[in-house]
């Protein structure tokens, strides 16, 4: 079976090992695909919804791989078993995946691969403050290179780290990175800024405190270029 480019940066971020939870699954294509390329040997599909977890179950069922996907309808990951040693949580909002991580634990020792559709510099900043550590990000592209997602490969060390306003916006992992889509997120990023800075100048009443951050930030971004 062919992943997409998001779901494949998932899958190789998720590495090889025991047991893989995938939440909010997506038709359990990335639990089928790591279990038939050998990098799993047992695999919980996770869903709030009963409609998505169908899906998945026929999708399964269709690959015959029953005895080793479990169907799991959770919240988030209150039903999902602690013996996971990988956790995907992807396809969501960054504060949705933010309340997934502190809303649980059994699963602390686990790597989190992680995959935000909006909010990713909120989602970052939790994981600064909360004892996590980024070891990867990267930038993928889909849908005719309009889309540009990120993918972060995650663990709870423990320890919080120190970090600048920069580190919020694009990981110090994802900073040492060189590519094409890696610019066109910067870029994104510093155009939607600019826009903003645009719309409050012509509003009526300024804020002249967030304009000023969010001119620092376009500046710490344009040093990424």
């Amino acid at each position: 079976m062919t992943l997409s480019l998001r779901l494949q940066k998932i899958a190789e971020y998720s590495g090889k090992c025991a047991v893989v939870a995938d939440i909010g699954t997506d038709h359990a294509l990335v639990p089928v695909y790591l279990i038939e390329n050998g990098l799993f040997s047992h695999a919980y599909a996770c869903d709030i919804g009963t409609l998505p977890l169908k899906r998945a179950e026929e999708y399964v069922k269709s690959r015959a791989l029953t005895d080793k996907i479990d169907l799991i309808l959770s919240n988030g990951l209150e039903k999902v078993p602690s013996d996971a040693d990988v956790v995907i949580i992807a396809g969501m909002g960054g504060e949705l995946i933010r309340d997934i991580l502190q809303n649980d634990e059994s699963h602390k020792a686990a790597l989190f691969v992680l995959q935000p559709m909006t909010a990713a510099d909120e989602l970052r900043e939790y994981l600064y403050l909360n004892g996590y550590s980024i070891l990867d990000e990267d930038i993928v592209s889909e849908h005719s290179d309009t889309k540009l997602y990120s993918v972060m490969k995650v663990r709870k060390l423990g320890e919080n780290r120190e970090f600048s306003s920069l580190d919020i916006l694009i990981s110090p992992a994802l900073q040492s990175k060189n590519s094409i889509e890696k610019t066109r997120y910067i870029e994104k990023l510093i155009s939607t800024r600019k826009n903003i800075i645009q719309n409050l100048n012509n509003a009526k009443e300024i804020n002249i405190s967030y304009v000023e951050k969010l001119t620092n930030e376009i500046k710490e971004l344009e040093g990424c270029l």
